[in-house]
């Protein structure tokens, strides 16, 4: 009784694939002759003649058609042909005489192209076993060669060197791009940073990184803009970064109408602001607002719920440093035992840092205030200012070492392993989809 069970169930799943395969091509068959009708009827004499010079619906060609003396009348054409060189239809049918009359290789059962046809077309998903090999980055039969990349017999060499030069003149524009942007018109200051402080207690320590921020640059949450700054991480009362790098973003584009992503919405040309939003900036066009909860929400409350008895500020602060935005300068013991007004043992130590809004921007401040003999402050109080105008162009940018940050716009290279499991995994469907993977 079981077998007959399993009989019937594999019946009925080959007729329902046959059924949805025939339908398949009943459903392209089709599409294919109602866009032959759209095609056909866009060509007419007129449109032809415009892209075929001498285009006729006449050609005399078509006086040959239904004869069955279709040699004879080749063999007088290429008598006229001989006194018309330049005759380009008398061209074409001299070398299609030339191509047949060419002896050609026989083709037997035993051609290993032959075979691999018929392997296919026997079991695919047997024959894609091989994708291994062809994606593996090696020679067929041979050893991998250190600098060599192979698809198939196709070898590739790829151990030239990259050119440094090329990273060094994508830091300075970038470099050159923030400066502009988040320029203090109130400081007259350039990669200026903020002081953050964290705890590290007995049982929690709230100084640590969380990977996530690396994933909220501009670009990842406003779909538009660079992937090498981080607005949203800063604090939620300096609104500079925030209102100054959105207008670069949007003012730039010609935007006009309204945007709004993870609770910042920015106006353009008098279009009104959600209710409930908090204005930050005001200009003759433009005009930037948050509203406080959506922010909350979408930011903050990511690591709130996952750092509990940490406070909200340290929870971003973890994020800045996934995205390697901060540098510490110090610590100091926060709260102690205390006997007799003396500290015994020490509870908390706090830590104080100095985060930017780009990992270029902390680069630059730490290597730029070396050269210049500026301190970080004490650790209670970080000096998180950036530089003056004067102070930026005293800096000898050819003494900084900017490979850091080279890896941030350098290209990442392809899984090989991730290329090869895809392929293999979307063979199946591309088969019996009819390439519709």
């Amino acid at each position: 009784m079981r077998r007959i069970l399993v009989l019937v169930t594999a019946g009925c799943l080959l007729a329902g694939q046959s059924r949805a395969v025939l339908a398949q091509t009943s459903m392209d068959l089709a599409a294919a002759r109602a866009a032959n009708q759209v095609a056909s009827g866009a060509v007419n004499t007129a449109s032809a003649s415009a892209v075929v010079p001498g285009y006729t619906t006449a050609p005399p060609e078509t006086a040959l058609y239904g004869r069955t003396d279709l040699a004879n009348q080749a063999r007088e054409h290429l008598l006229l042909c001989a006194a018309q060189p330049n005759n380009i239809a008398c061209d074409a049918q001299r070398q299609a005489v030339a191509s047949a009359g060419t002896a050609r290789p026989p083709v037997t059962s035993a051609d290993p192209q032959v075979a691999g046809a018929q392997a296919v077309a026997r079991d695919p998903l047997q024959t894609a076993g091989d994708l291994a090999g062809l994606y593996a980055g090696c020679p067929p039969g041979a050893p991998c060669t250190p600098g060599t990349f192979c698809l198939g017999s196709q070898c590739f060499e790829t151990s030239q060197v990259n050119d440094p030069d090329f990273a060094q003149a994508m830091s300075y524009l970038e470099a050159a791009r923030e400066a502009g942007v988040y320029l203090d018109p109130g400081t007259m200051k350039v990669f200026s940073g903020e002081a953050n402080t964290c705890r590290n207690r007995l049982l929690v320590n709230c100084c640590r990184t969380d990977r996530a921020g690396a994933g909220f640059s501009n670009q990842s949450l406003f779909g538009v803009g660079s992937r090498l700054v981080f607005d949203i991480l800063m604090n939620g009362n300096n609104r500079r970064f925030l209102t100054q790098g959105v207008k670069s973003l949007l003012l730039g584009r010609g935007f006009s109408g309204s945007f709004t992503s993870y609770g910042v919405t920015v106006a353009v040309n008098g279009t009104p602001l959600p209710a409930g939003a908090v204005t930050l900036a005001t200009g003759d066009s433009v005009a930037i607002a948050v509203t406080p909860w959506s922010l909350a929400i979408t930011v903050v409350f990511y690591v709130a719920m996952s750092m509990m008895s940490c406070s909200q500020d340290e929870g971003k602060l973890a994020m800045k440093e996934g995205a390697a935005l901060c540098r510490s300068i110090g610590s100091w013991c926060s709260k102690c035992i205390r006997v007799l007004g003396r500290c015994v043992a020490c509870i908390e130590h706090s830590t104080g840092k100095c985060c930017f809004n780009s990992k270029l921007a902390r680069i630059l401040n730490e290597q730029g205030r070396a050269q210049l003999g500026m301190g970080w402050g004490a650790p209670q109080s970080p000096a998180c200012g950036g530089f003056t105008v004067a102070q930026l162009q005293t800096l000898d940018f050819a003494r900084m070492d900017l490979t850091e940050f080279y890896a941030s716009i350098a290209p990442t290279l392809p899984n090989v392993g991730n290329v090869q499991s895809a392929a293999a995994a979307r063979a199946p469907a591309c088969y019996f989809g009819r390439g519709k993977c």
